[in-house]
Parts: C-alpha cells; sequence; structure tokens
C-alpha cells in the first residue's frame, strides 16, 4: 500500500490576547556629481568635486601633477565613474578611507582599480534602480539581480526597486538582471551607479511548437530524476541568507520580522539529512497596528522555508513513487533567462484524502533541470490541509487556510543549479462569534540567498539552530539603524516603508 510523503507545510499558531531602519551609507565613490569644467588643473576639478561630495583627496605630487590640465563633463554621474573618466587609460587606482579617496598607481598585474586597506572596514557599493517595463511602463517584480559567474544577488521589490551590495573588487564586473518575459540586462556594476531607472524589454517567450511534442510528461520526469546528482551539488555548501516575514490582518501590516541567517546546506542527494539554519542578526518592527483578540505567529520560520527546496527534500510531484497521484501536461516550452525549458504541468487525478498540489515545474530543455515551481493548493487540498497547518487556536475560534501558494526558483552556478530564493504565501480566514472576529490573516515568508560558499563544516551548535518548533519572532529584536551593513537583502517596497516609516 502506497505511504503518502507528506506536504510542505507552514504552521500557525492562534494565541489569545487579554483586554525600517535607514541602510549603512555605502562607499562615497557612489555619491553623484555634476561638473563641466574645461582644460583646468586636476587640482581645481578634484576641489569642485571636494566641494559637491564633502570627499577629500590625496595623492602622490611626484606621481601626479596637480598642474596638469583635465576637461570634464558629466551630469548626476557617480564620483566613481567621474574619476574613471578623468583618468582614462591611467594606471591609477582608489583607496576609500572613510571621507578620503586616495588615488595611487597600480602595482604591475594589479587589474582592480581599488585597494585594499586593513586598517579600516570596506565600505561596499550599494547599487541600487528601479526596474520597469520598456512598452507600459510597469514595475518589474521579483526579477534576479545577480553578478555573473558568482554566487552574488538579489531580486527586485514588488515596486521593481533593487539593492545589490558589492565588494569593490566587483565593481567591474558584470550584473545580469532576468526576469520572466523579458530580455535579459548585461550591465557593468559600475554603470549602476548613474542609472536610476533600468528598462526591460519584453520578449516573445514562445518556441516553435514542433518542439513541444519532443518528449512526453512520464519520459520527462524520469529524464529529471536521472539528471539530479549531474544537476544539483552534491557537496556540502555554507549559504547566506536574507529571509523576511510579513503578516498581515485585514490588509493592514501587524508585524515584519527580517533576518540574515546562514544554511548549512546537505547536498541534494541526501534527502534523510535537513539542511541546518542558524541566526546571524535579526531584527523586527515594533507593532504597526495592535493585534485584535487573536495573536497571528508561525511556527518554524527560517527552518521550515528551506523544506520548500523540492529537490532537496524530493517533493511528492517529481518523486517516482507518489508519480500515480498526480495527472501531468507538458503546457508548452518558453524562453526563461535566456533557456528554453518545458512547463511542465501537474494537479491531483482524484479526490485523495490526502491534500496534494496543483501547480507547474520549469524543466531546462537540455540539461532536464529543474529552474523554477509555482504550486498551491486547491479547494480540496486547502480543507484536507486545514488540521495540520493550525496548531493551536482558543475555544470557540474557526480558522481556516484559504489560500496557499509557494515558488522556488534555482541558479546555475559553477556548472551546477543551487537554490536561489522561495516564497510562501498562505491566507487564512479567522471567525468567533463570541468575540466578533472575522479577520483574514495574510503571511508571507521570502528567503534569497546572496552568497554561496564551499565548506568543511558538518554541523551548529545546538543551541545555534533555528528548529521547527521555534517561534522565529519571538528569537529576534527590535529594528534599529544601519542593521544590515554589507549583506544584501531584499529592498523594503513602498508599503512596507510607509508602513514602519522607513527612509
Amino acid at each position: 500500500m502506497l505511504r503518502f510523503k507528506p506536504c510542505i507545510f507552514i504552521a500557525i499558531l492562534l494565541l489569545s490576547i487579554s483586554s525600517y531602519g535607514q541602510q549603512r551609507d555605502g562607499s562615497v565613490l557612489e555619491r553623484r556629481v555634476t561638473i563641466n569644467q574645461q582644460n583646468q588643473t586636476l587640482t581645481f576639478i578634484l576641489d569642485q568635486l571636494s566641494w559637491q561630495t564633502g570627499v577629500y583627496f590625496s595623492y602622490n605630487a611626484l606621481l601626479i601633477s596637480g598642474d596638469k590640465k583635465y576637461s570634464i563633463e558629466a551630469s548626476g554621474k557617480s564620483l566613481f565613474t567621474v574619476l574613471n573618466n578623468l583618468f582614462l587609460d591611467q594606471n591609477f587606482k582608489f583607496t576609500e578611507l572613510e571621507n578620503q579617496v586616495v588615488i595611487s598607481q597600480k602595482l604591475p598585474g594589479e587589474n582592480s582599480s581599488f585597494a585594499e586597506n586593513d586598517s579600516i572596514p570596506i565600505k561596499y557599493f550599494f547599487l541600487s534602480g528601479k526596474l520597469i517595463d520598456y512598452k507600459k511602463g510597469n514595475p518589474i517584480k521579483y526579477a534576479s539581480v545577480s553578478v555573473f559567474n558568482k554566487p552574488i544577488g538579489t531580486i527586485s521589490n514588488i515596486d521593481g526597486d533593487f539593492i545589490l551590495k558589492i565588494h569593490p573588487n566587483n565593481i567591474l564586473d558584470t550584473v545580469i538582471i532576468s526576469s520572466m518575459g523579458y530580455s535579459q540586462i548585461f550591465i557593468t556594476a559600475y554603470k549602476i551607479l548613474d542609472e536610476d531607472i533600468l528598462v526591460m524589454n519584453p520578449v516573445s517567450i514562445r518556441i516553435k511548437e514542433v518542439k513541444v511534442t519532443a518528449t512526453t510528461p512520464s519520459q520527462l520526469l524520469t529524464n529529471i530524476r536521472e539528471n539530479l546528482d549531474k544537476n544539483y551539488s552534491n557537496d556540502t555548501k555554507l549559504m547566506t541568507a536574507f529571509y523576511r516575514e510579513t503578516v498581515k490582518q485585514d490588509g493592514n501590516y501587524i508585524n515584519v520580522s527580517e533576518a540574515i541567517i546562514e544554511i548549512l546546506k546537505a547536498p541534494a542527494s541526501k534527502s534523510y539529512r535537513d539542511d541546518l539554519v542558524r541566526l546571524l542578526k535579526g531584527r523586527r518592527s515594533p507593532d504597526v497596528k495592535p493585534f485584535w483578540w487573536l495573536n497571528f505567529k508561525l511556527q518554524g520560520g527560517p527552518f521550515t522555508i528551506t523544506k520548500l527546496d523540492i529537490i532537496k527534500n524530493s517533493e511528492s510531484f517529481i518523486h517516482k513513487e507518489y508519480e500515480e497521484l498526480y495527472k501531468y501536461t507538458i503546457g508548452k516550452v518558453i524562453w526563461y533567462n535566456k533557456n528554453p525549458v518545458y512547463v511542465l504541468q501537474f494537479q491531483p487525478i482524484s479526490d485523495l484524502v490526502f491534500p496534494v498540489f496543483v501547480g507547474e515545474i520549469y524543466v531546462h530543455r537540455e540539461t532536464f533541470a529543474i529552474v523554477h515551481a509555482n504550486f498551491h493548493f486547491d479547494k480540496n487540498g486547502l480543507r484536507k490541509a486545514e488540521s495540520t497547518m493550525i496548531k493551536k487556536k482558543p475555544k470557540g475560534v474557526k480558522a481556516r487556510p484559504s489560500y496557499v501558494n509557494y515558488q522556488v526558483n534555482y541558479q546555475q552556478f559553477n556548472g551546477k543549479w543551487h537554490l536561489a530564493n522561495v516564497r510562501a504565501s498562505i491566507k487564512f480566514k479567522i471567525r468567533s462569534k463570541r468575540n466578533k472576529i472575522n479577520s483574514e490573516y495574510h503571511s508571507v515568508s521570502d528567503l534569497l540567498i546572496t552568497d554561496i560558499q564551499p565548506t568543511e563544516l558538518k554541523r551548529f551548535t545546538r543551541n545555534e539552530i533555528i528548529k521547527q518548533n521555534d517561534v522565529f519572532v519571538e528569537m529576534i529584536n527590535h529594528l534599529d539603524e544601519k542593521f544590515w551593513e554589507n549583506y544584501n537583502i531584499i529592498k523594503p517596497d513602498e508599503d512596507l516603508r510607509n508602513a514602519f516609516k522607513i527612509d
């Protein structure tokens, strides 16, 4: 007899109730300047730049002549761009020391425009911008923004805004911006310092229909399973990630919790080994609006959302043993991040006694790697999931899930596909005649992998591990100024900034 593998759940607690801060400044070389000087001395030009930016410049007068004349024209450009244009094709580098920039000569074979200084913390560049659609001008949400061939990245928020924090040594690297249905943008990192808006061009996503019939759903699933070891890493990785958990009651924000976490990622082939999660730093907002009668809490937080790695945890809709529970169809073949992918759709074959998902997975046409999954419960699934998802509620309170949707994305790095970001969006209807409660709670949890490194670590210490029964919001403190420093995050959208008065 088939033994069913439990679905992924984010559990809630309903408890009775009686009776964003500023980011740390990035590099001074991000500051914008406007200058138009023709045939002026270097000393005069640097004085003009210093007056505009509050940055002081120093250099070795034996190597650089302050009396040499230059011409420079720039409007609203970053100080980095202006200095590079000023010293175009000259062998100089820049060292940032608080509010001072030291201009010096590069050593033989040195490619970087920057020099590292061991005595002070390195100032990262904060690259920010807004992504919009070329035709309609609409913001492009949840687009991937990453450094080419490096495991460094972020995603845009619901307003299309993003912030990517990179080490100065990466400022000349290429940044790739990708979103389904749009041409990718390849741009040198430092050029983003001068761009407030980046326009993405829509593209047709269909390929010739003849290629859709190249395989059957059953064969595609077999190819996925047979290529798991080749497509996904079988080495332990140490991932740095940003996690955000928001809760709304009837459309009003109640709480936001955020954290930088580390994930000790077990090999994809070892599904019996849980990924381990530990907290590096976290913050939560003061309550925006008090809870009314009930306190809504999520269990597990960062630990639970790692279970949405459908490859590592072999979710039912890709597992051979449960294939008979689903009806599969190949809906179409599309372009996804410049790769042709099969869209494999699935739904339950009948009214089962346990909840299963409805959704679709995007399968790379050449390697058979799953690069994206979007799945949810239908009405039958929601009814069956109710008892498992709601762990605790006061007497006389009725609670049921009304919407459950999960999204998972993978990105390729060093020839292997790795977890990139995850989103869980869940709504609950809560009613109590006795207390005259009729509310909807909406929880959204986001996980963004911002860095991946090889590691020899085997475990985290027991007292620092986040466990399944932990209530994340109770583990962290209120927000403070300049909290995130150089860690990459998902930029708060306008709604969040308004709710918490985050600048």
